[in-house]
């Protein structure tokens, strides 16, 4: 049976670290390639993120690996600053934190997860487009980021 979800094709995989740095250079030397730059993520102002419906002045670290059909990203929290990806790593320690879907209608993929109730955990804009993390852990057993792209 083939997804009906508008775009939806999986895009990234996400992984939570405590040390991105450590893990990044360690998945380059498995895949014996250089270690990729090491990324801060906008702060509030360019972000606009919402966590659990309040502002969201979490930062993070990410490194990312491109591969021909997939992207795998390595995440690390900045500080403390409550964020989906704090409560995670504090909750369930490190490893796979969401898989990625691209989507081109995220209001639409939103309402339609909405009415499965999967919850949105947070949303936020980056260069580029804007992203959506939803609660899938009661049924998918994961947490599912929708990436839409301008």
């Amino acid at each position: 049976m083939e997804p009906k979800m508008d775009g939806s094709r999986v895009i990234q995989i996400g992984i939570l670290s405590h040390d991105v740095r450590a893990t990044a250079k360690k998945w380059a030397d498995f895949l014996q390639v250089p270690v990729p730059e090491i990324e801060v993520s906008p702060g509030y102002e360019k972000s606009q993120a919402v966590y659990r419906g309040k502002p969201c002045e979490g930062l993070l670290y990410q490194a990312f690996f491109d591969f021909e059909n997939i992207q795998v990203e390595i995440i690390q929290p900045a500080d403390d600053t409550p964020s989906i990806w704090r409560e995670c790593l504090d909750r369930d320690g490190e490893g796979l934190h969401h898989i990625s879907f691209g989507v081109k209608n995220m209001a639409g993929n939103l309402e339609a997860c909405e009415k499965l109730g999967f919850s949105v955990l947070q949303k936020g804009e980056y260069t580029g487009g804007r992203y959506a993390y939803l609660d899938a852990l009661g049924s998918l057993k994961i947490i599912l980021e929708f990436l839409e792209n301008d």
